[in-house]
């Protein structure tokens, strides 16, 4: 392994450390934050603390921790991701976001999400065990922080998340790396972000996707948004696979498939295009 390899390794090494620290610095804004809160409201400092240590653990406080993380990881991402200097200027967005390229963003990400939640449900049933930790983990964020869930969900989880391994990331890996082994490398640094193994999982599968459609797209918009229509499919797909008509049931089933086989084509078109990059850029740095 060469020199800026290595280099180029220990740079995105040093970001991941650095959003993790993040939480932990969001973990201390929230909770003071929390603090301060409560002795405006006329309790006294030890009060406020007790109040404070007894909410750390519910839904409400860990999605507000998420949401302070992902907001300061954003800030400092996208100072990094803006001093890159290598990607092309001047991008026509009019070729980025035409016909074909939306279009296969839209199948992606629904088609996406409704292959991995109907895996997800299919491996749950044969390996319960495993899914324990992460059914616990969902279950945190209740009703109460219903709200706060969907704006970070929706919004300020992909993102951030964007601007960090796609972004600041990915461009660092992409200086040392051919394009797969730096898709491949953010992806599983996506992964283990999510602290998980169920989500881990699924989130380098995810993440993979999305460096294909960032890269043969020429921009971090796209994959944007193929990552938050991914996450809306997540909250929509069990309230439409839960209407009552059997009508609407079949309609819904049939919508479904035609999704899947959808996205697999537009997975093979990102891929198309990725490795047609790809060989323009070997010319271009060869010739």
């Amino acid at each position: 392994m060469n020199k800026l390899k290595i280099d180029m390794i220990f740079k995105s090494g040093l970001i991941f450390c650095g959003i993790v620290l993040m939480q932990l610095l969001a973990y201390m804004i929230c909770f003071g934050g929390g603090i301060a809160v409560y002795i405006a409201r006329g309790e006294n400092y030890i009060s406020a603390a007790y109040k404070m240590s007894q909410m750390r653990d519910t839904g409400s406080f860990l999605i507000w921790i998420s949401a302070v993380s992902a907001s300061l990881s954003f800030i400092w991402c996208a100072i990094l991701y803006r001093k890159s200097s290598w990607r092309v200027k001047g991008i026509d967005y009019k070729k980025v976001f035409c016909k074909k390229n939306v279009l296969s963003i839209i199948c992606v990400a629904v088609g996406g999400c409704i292959i991995i939640t109907f895996a997800m449900t299919f491996i749950s049933n044969l390996f319960p065990k495993m899914f324990e930790g992460y059914t616990k983990l969902m279950s945190n964020f209740d009703v109460d922080s219903f709200g706060m869930t969907i704006i970070y969900v929706l919004l300020i989880g992909p993102v951030s998340e964007e601007i960090i391994f796609r972004g600041a990331m990915f461009d660092r890996f992409h200086i040392g790396f051919s394009f797969w082994t730096a898709n491949a490398l953010q992806a599983f640094f996506f992964g283990l972000y999510h602290m998980n193994l169920i989500q881990g999982c699924y989130a380098f599968i995810l993440g993979m996707a999305l460096g294909m459609v960032v890269y043969s797209t020429g921009s971090i918009l796209c994959s944007i948004m193929t990552h938050i229509l991914f996450n809306t499919t997540t909250y929509v797909l069990p309230a439409a696979l839960g209407v009552k008509s059997a009508l609407l049931r079949n309609a819904v089933v049939i919508f479904l498939i035609i999704m899947v086989v959808l996205s697999l084509i537009a997975v093979r078109y990102f891929v198309k295009i990725s490795n047609e990059k790809i060989q323009k850029d070997e010319r271009r740095y060869n010739g």
